[in-house]
């Protein structure tokens, strides 16, 4: 089939040439299958080359787990940034400045689709992601030129990788971070490839059984981020305490918050510029995360500990899930739920069922399986209070009116 695809010049899916076999067959590989490659930007370019032929719509990738999902942070660190990356094509025309700043606003477009709509544009960013493998494959640029285009890769594969991971396709979720880290390292950019370790730890997080994996990521994330700037640091310390918080680690928890604080307080009082992909670092942001890990944090603890970190929990929460924006809509849903969650444990079924019911509200807008599984939690928890409670079964009726159940288990952790 590669042959094939070489030959008429275009990528092409088992079920194109087999398409009767293509019903019965599936195929199952590693998530870093094909991404053994020289961290150079020859090794990325070969690895761009094998990518339609793993991408396929019948390939399911299956996620990688203990010291194979660090190895990669590890050889990242390891690796001297590439000095030229440059390249002559002779046939592939030279990629424009004009055709740079197009790129750029189609990669901020998808972040954009993102934070609004979850993974419902998983498609359009993969084939925008495509379009830049073949400039970096094919094209002729300079090696300015070059770093900006590996930098739009890596940041429309940081993309993808999330919207997978809210598919609950952890894989592929894997697949897609490891791939941005390659493109990340092209471009020399370590901030990005910070940002990108962050959520690899954020979803080992989730992971039962990969607590040490995610903190060894979030201690590479850190690292990665020594020399970025304040508010990139600000937000990959607040993404490592989920590590800690899944851990049940209150000291380690505590220490990553209040450096996140002391970061995002120097970017404010210096006005430390960050990179665009990092402006909505705000206050309000860091609060949601932080509240997100005290609800982790809190099944750990009992007595007081819990009750103060549920009590802080609901106030950092607040902001992000009780002030309507259409720019994070998934963002709003998410933190909703994670509000839910905070006073159900807290006994305040109440503000619970108040919560339960703006989620379900806002649900039906975003596209993600993931956020849906959380749901799933916050409908369970309230379940057992509903046979005493007769509000709380009318939040019942209409959350599961709204939201019908899914499959699996519930989930945390994430952006």
């Amino acid at each position: 089939m590669r042959v094939l695809s070489e030959a008429l010049g275009q990528p092409l899916d088992f079920h194109q040439v087999w398409p009767e076999r293509a019903a019965r067959r599936r195929i199952y590989l590693t998530a870093d299958e094909g991404l053994d490659v020289p961290w150079t930007h020859h090794g990325l370019l070969r690895l761009l080359e094998g990518w339609p032929h793993t991408m396929l719509a019948r390939r399911a990738f299956i996620a990688l787990s203990g010291a194979a999902v660090t190895a990669s942070a590890w050889q990242w660190m390891d690796a001297p940034t590439p000095t030229t990356i440059a390249r002559t094509a002779a046939a592939g025309g030279r990629v424009s400045a004009e055709t740079l700043t197009v790129i750029d606003t189609i990669v901020a477009a998808a972040q954009q689709m993102d934070d609004q709509h979850g993974a419902a544009s998983a498609g359009f960013v993969s084939d925008q992601f495509s379009c830049v493998s073949r400039l970096l494959r094919q094209a002729s640029y300079d090696t300015t030129a070059g770093r900006r285009l590996c930098a739009a890769l890596a940041q429309l594969a940081q993309t993808a990788g999330f919207m997978a991971y809210e598919n609950r396709q952890d894989g592929a979720a894997q697949r897609w971070y490891l791939t941005a880290l390659h493109g990340a390292h092209s471009a020399g950019d370590h901030a990005l490839a910070a940002s990108i370790l962050a959520l690899m730890s954020n979803q080992q997080a989730d992971i039962p059984g990969q607590t040490n994996q995610a903190l060894q990521l979030s201690a590479a994330a850190q690292k990665a981020a020594t020399r970025a700037p304040a508010a990139v640091q600000a937000l990959i310390a607040a993404r490592s305490s989920l590590a800690y918080a899944a851990a049940g680690d209150l000291n380690g928890f505590q220490r990553t918050r209040d450096r996140s604080l002391q970061a995002l307080d120097h970017a404010d009082s210096h006005h430390d510029p960050a990179p665009r992909w990092a402006r909505y670092v705000t206050r309000t942001e860091l609060d949601a995360i932080t509240g997100r890990g005290m609800v982790t944090l809190a099944q750990h603890l009992t007595g007081r500990h819990q009750q103060r970190l549920l009590t802080n929990a609901t106030t950092l929460l607040h902001d992000r899930a009780l002030t309507p924006t259409s720019t994070y809509q998934r963002s709003t849903l998410r933190h909703l739920t994670w509000l839910g969650l905070a006073y159900a444990h807290a006994g305040d079924l109440d503000q619970a069922g108040r919560a339960a019911r703006a989620a379900a509200q806002q649900a039906p807008q975003i596209t993600s399986p993931r956020c849906r599984h959380l749901i799933n939690d916050l409908r369970d928890t309230l379940a057992a209070h509903a046979p005493r409670t007769p509000a709380i079964r009318s939040v019942l009726n209409d959350l599961n009116h709204t939201v019908p159940v899914a499959g699996g288990n519930g989930s945390s952790a994430a952006y």
